[in-house]
């Protein structure tokens, strides 16, 4: 069944780049795409890992989160465009922490989801600060805060050895996608962060953002077509919206965003007069959602004060970010990262890795998907249930495989487009969620592949297969993609990005990684080594913060009182007699 599916699709879906990799022709050729996408044949980069603990006494909670920036320098040189890898000092790394006490009284803020009742009335049942420790998830969160400040505030501080290529070990669409949810499960609604009042309109816009004419994104969809518009107004630099002006935006679309936007206050919408008017200014939210996201950060991160974890609520109170509070900061972080990554005269390559993944997004959703289109087999396909990491590392092996090699590039949305029988017949739909009959992640924003750095069939040797995607990027994805058009119920024309060959910017990651992917740590094998080294450095940063925060309790600890008396009676246990 394999060797079919290989010979139908998996064989044409998946390329080695070693053969490419050793022409000096093509690598003269990969430089000049280099010098035309970074401006340089020299590319500084980064690389951010986090680390995050939690310390619990009987009095407070003591949350740490930060991240580690491996540096170096990735340089094209000479008249055969052989590449160099320089590591710098470790004192040119960079990192970012934050480690806040927070009192007993607020555990109840740090574990709620999001702003929901007791329902028995009255106030919520207190938790011990051990019990509010081992359910919150605030100090991983502080630590994708501080990973996405770290690579937000390189990527836009315009200095000369700012870095041109930024690696996180971070999915950049699951990211995306976490951070992707409604006002309901929001505490600063209506609050203040940093100065800033935060309301609906900066949640929808900053939901509407990444934003890029160029790549056409977000796409006008049935699916939140509403933020397609606030998109348009940003663009325009208006709050008046006229159908007969978007020639991009169908009928439908419109129609169905405007009632969107009028039914969530947002504004007004006349349909006679094909009419929206937004009550407010998308460009004016967005800014006050990067100033917020700004202010927390420095606070947090370059202060050291625990004052940036709160804010003043719609009551006048302050009081705590939940875990979505946060969430949504990052959220606010990641997009202007995109947006940074996007500026023309200073491109950064963007490039997210992840390890161990059990996801079927390529084989089932994509190919699966393309098996509709074509019209060929679908069923005998999806007999095939095995994870994608693990398929691909199983037939690398059979078919002899030369690594470097990789997956096409696929589009982000094909993680929800799947293939799916209705009335006896395939098609291809977005997934189903709650009430929602089909919904997708933005098409055109991110591009995901799978990849092997090593495997030596003479000595039996490979690393397992790793994870990468990407931002698409305006003036070359879209140039090198091939036309594809997929229409659903639910979400209308979807134009999502589509190759059938490796991009130039393929090439250039796939160049870039493997040559950072040769390391020599047995632990890591085909693993990027200065993602390595950052997640050293997180670590330490981790264990050395930990001293500190053990520290914190030898007060607490000498007063007796202070250890319930389960743990005293537990420290003195003798044995049954």
């Amino acid at each position: 069944m394999l060797d079919e599916e290989w010979d139908r699709c998996l064989g044409r879906s998946i390329f080695s780049f070693a053969t490419a990799f050793r022409s000096t022709s093509f690598r003269l050729r990969l430089r000049r795409w280099a010098e035309d996408f970074f401006g340089s044949s020299e590319i500084p980069f980064v690389a951010i890992d986090g680390s995050c603990d939690r310390e619990a006494g009987e009095s407070f909670i003591i949350i740490y989160g930060g991240a580690y920036g491996s540096r170096g320098t990735v340089e094209l040189t000479g008249g055969d465009a052989k590449i160099a890898y320089r590591r710098w000092e470790l004192s040119r790394d960079v990192s970012v922490v934050a480690f806040i006490p927070v009192p007993i009284e607020f555990g109840n803020v740090l574990v709620t989801e999001g702003p929901e009742v007791n329902p028995e009335g009255g106030i919520p049942a207190p938790l011990s600060d051990r019990e509010a420790a081992s359910l919150s998830r605030l100090d991983s969160r502080v630590m994708q805060l501080a990973e996405v400040f770290l690579a937000y505030s390189l990527a836009k501080s315009g200095r000369v050895d700012a870095p041109q290529l930024i690696m996180v070990d971070n999915t950049l669409s699951g990211w995306l996608a976490n951070t992707s949810f409604g006002p309901r499960w929001l505490t600063i609604l209506d609050g203040l962060i940093g100065g800033e009042r935060i309301s609906l309109c900066e949640v929808y816009t900053m939901l509407a953002h990444p934003l890029n004419q160029g790549l056409n994104i977000p796409e006008p969809l049935l699916f939140q077509p509403h933020l397609r518009l606030i998109a348009e107004a940003e663009w325009r630099d208006t709050t008046e919206l006229r159908e007969g002006q978007l020639r991009d935006v169908p009928h439908d679309v419109f129609k169905h965003g405007g009632e969107t936007i009028a039914s969530l206050g947002l504004g007004s919408y006349s349909e006679p007069a094909g009419l929206v008017e937004l009550g407010f200014e998308p460009r004016t939210s967005w800014r006050k959602c990067v100033s917020a996201f700004e202010k927390v950060c420095e606070t947090l991160f370059r202060e050291k004060s625990p004052r940036g974890l709160m804010f003043v609520n719609k009551y006048g109170e302050r009081t705590y970010f939940t875990s979505k509070d946060l969430q949504f900061l990052s959220g606010i972080g990641l997009r202007g990262l995109v947006e940074e990554c996007w500026v023309s005269h200073r491109r950064i390559l963007l490039l997210g890795v992840v390890k161990d993944s059990y996801s079927r997004y390529f084989y089932r959703n994509y190919l699966g998907s393309l098996h509709v289109i074509e019209g060929t087999d679908v069923e005998s396909h999806l007999q095939v249930r095995m994870a994608d990491r693990v398929l691909l590392e199983m037939m690398a092996r059979v078919r002899g495989l030369d690594a470097p090699w990789s997956t096409i590039e696929f589009d982000s949305s094909f993680m929800t487009l799947h293939p799916v029988r209705v009335d006896h017949a395939w098609e291809v739909r977005g997934y189903r969620i709650g009430r929602v009959p089909e919904v997708t992640r933005p098409p055109r924003l991110f591009l995901r592949s799978l990849a092997q750095f090593l495997l030596r069939s003479d000595r039996n040797l490979g690393s397992h297969v790793i994870f990468l995607d990407r931002p698409a990027y305006p003036g070359w994805d879209d140039a090198d993609a091939t036309p594809l058009t997929i229409t659903t119920p639910g979400l209308g024309t979807l134009h999502p990005l589509f190759f059938t060959r490796p991009s130039r910017l393929h090439y250039l990651a796939m160049y870039l990684t493997s040559v950072l992917a040769r390391n020599h740590f047995p632990e890591a094998l085909g693993y990027p080594e200065p993602l390595h080294k950052a997640d050293w450095g997180a670590r330490t940063l981790r264990e050395r913060v930990s001293k500190l925060l053990d520290s914190a309790w030898i007060v607490d600890r000498s007063n007796p009182l202070s250890r319930t008396f389960r743990d005293i009676r537990d420290s003195f246990r003798r044995g049954v007699p």
